[in-house]
């Protein structure tokens, strides 16, 4: 019988486990709920780890679990090339492929450059739990291929910074990788019953309030099965968010006029620090420390990579500030309706980090103001983040879609997983006008419209109202809103 302390916070409890052998970690095929990373969190026990007794092969690794003459490694490598792989003789010898490493952007042609990370290592797993499992249990985590999460390919030289290291200690660089590393750091962790130490769960904690998590980011939770031995059938991170949110968007036509750039007004200092919006996503987003001339506030030199392409830079005349919804995307899909101090609360909107991201100009001009329909990142590795970002944006800000836009956006989420994608809001969201501004004088009774509950004035100068019903309470088709006199 073994005794253990868990504290989370001031409470210490004490734990009481049997022997290692009647400790039951299983994980079921069938997601029964979905909860936010930090509820998740909050559901992991902290205790001390395990120091003792450690040895890497106590997890059978790289075994061929479903007999089919391949190896994990080989299985993974397949698995996750972007092109068929070539092979070497041997059936799952694999020699070259092409994978593009989420840690780092990178892009590798030869199986020898990558590595199969363990997203929580092995003796990370051991220290927090695992030393207490059986041998096939061990295994079952190891070898697990159920999961997308648990194993990814890498490039070598990140893992090998990375090693045994928990989120106090290591991130990837690849900054927009983050929270979603956070998030699955989590699922896993929660899945496979591991505690964290004090240490751990504190950084953990603090990077995921800083991802905005705490509403709609959600960790796959599985039931549990009778089987003495984890399955190691983890459902990925996430499940049904982004589908939810894509669902709630009106879809309409654009309102394709009176756009100008001028109407937004951009790269302000809100915040009163003395720094510009342009000059804040820069320092945010440098891989290091950004140099900033204290006069000003100016950026004289960082580090970026841009998520949308992996590309390097150190000097910020090759880096743009792209509104991942184009200025006039946002206009066509509901700002024309907006004030101008909502509006710039938009062009400036550095609460949400997928609001705003530093990438190499040319590829930002490559976007200009295309939304999904028409032009995706590079870096393919990106598109289902980039898609996620998409849908969080144009959700939290109420903004419509049009046929194509939603249905080229709507293959994506399918393809990326469906309704197992994370998407989060922050808490604080900006209130969004329901009255027209100047310059945008009337609506069309009988039009559909967005949002519920905005009010218009028609030609006649007769007032009318977003609503989902007729003024005598007659639902409209499909709950589609309308403006009817009001």
């Amino acid at each position: 019988m073994k005794w253990r302390l868990a504290v989370h916070g001031a409470i210490a409890v004490v734990v009481l486990s049997c022997s290692s052998s009647s400790q039951q970690v299983s994980a079921s095929s069938q997601p029964a709920a979905t909860v936010p990373p930090l509820e998740g969190l909050a559901k992991i026990v902290v205790a001390n780890e395990y120091k003792s007794g450690y040895k890497r092969s106590l997890f059978s690794e790289n075994k061929d679990i479903d007999k089919d003459g391949c190896n994990t490694r080989a299985e993974v490598l397949e698995r996750d090339s972007l092109v068929p792989v070539k092979k070497s003789g041997a059936r799952c010898a694999i020699t070259s492929g092409k994978w593009q490493s989420a840690f780092d952007g990178r892009t590798w042609l030869q199986s020898r450059d990558v590595q199969i990370d363990h997203l929580v290592s092995l003796k990370e797993v051991w220290d927090s739990g695992g030393w207490a499992w059986s041998a096939a249990q061990r295994s079952d985590y190891a070898n697990d291929l159920a999961n997308r999460i648990t194993l990814n390919v890498v490039s070598k030289n990140e893992n090998a910074k990375k090693g045994d290291k928990d989120p106090s200690n290591y991130l990837p660089p690849l900054a927009s990788y983050r929270c979603t590393y956070l998030a699955n750091w989590v699922a896993v962790k929660v899945q496979w019953k591991l505690s964290m130490d004090q240490s751990e769960y504190g950084r953990t904690k603090k990077l995921l309030e800083g991802c905005g998590t705490t509403s709609s980011t959600t960790t796959t939770v599985a039931t549990s099965t009778s089987s003495s031995t984890t399955t190691g059938a983890v459902a990925p991170v996430a499940a049904g968010s982004t589908a939810a949110l894509l669902a709630s968007i009106t879809v309409e036509n654009e309102y394709t006029s009176g756009y100008e750039r001028e109407l937004f007004p951009h790269w302000k200092d809100l915040d009163g620090d003395g720094c510009d919006t342009r000059e804040e996503v820069l320092i945010r987003d440098s891989q290091t420390k950004a140099q900033v001339d204290p006069f000003g506030c100016v950026v004289v030199a960082g580090d970026w990579l841009s998520p949308y392409d992996g590309a390097r830079w150190s000097d910020k005349g090759n880096v743009d500030i792209d509104h991942v919804v184009a200025l006039k995307e946002a206009w066509d899909s509901g700002a024309w309706a907006w004030t101008t101090s909502q509006r710039t609360l938009f062009a400036n909107d550095l609460s949400d980090p997928r609001t705003l991201l530093a990438v190499t100009d040319s590829v930002n001009q490559s976007k200009s103001d295309k939304d999904p329909s028409n032009w995706l990142p590079p870096l393919a590795s990106y598109h289902c983040t980039y898609i996620y970002d998409w849908v969080a944006v144009k959700a939290r800000w109420k903004l419509s879609m049009d046929q194509s836009e939603y249905g080229r956006v709507k293959k994506l989420v399918d393809s990326c997983g469906g309704s197992s994608v994370a998407t989060s809001l922050p808490s604080t969201v900006p209130s969004v006008a329901t009255t027209a501004p100047s310059g945008v004088k009337y609506v069309s009774p009988g039009a559909y419209c967005t949002p519920i509950g905005a009010q218009g004035i028609a030609e006649s100068k007769v007032s009318y109202l977003c609503a989902t019903t007729s003024a005598t309470g007659e639902p409209y088709a499909n709950g589609r809103a309308r403006w009817r006199k009001g």
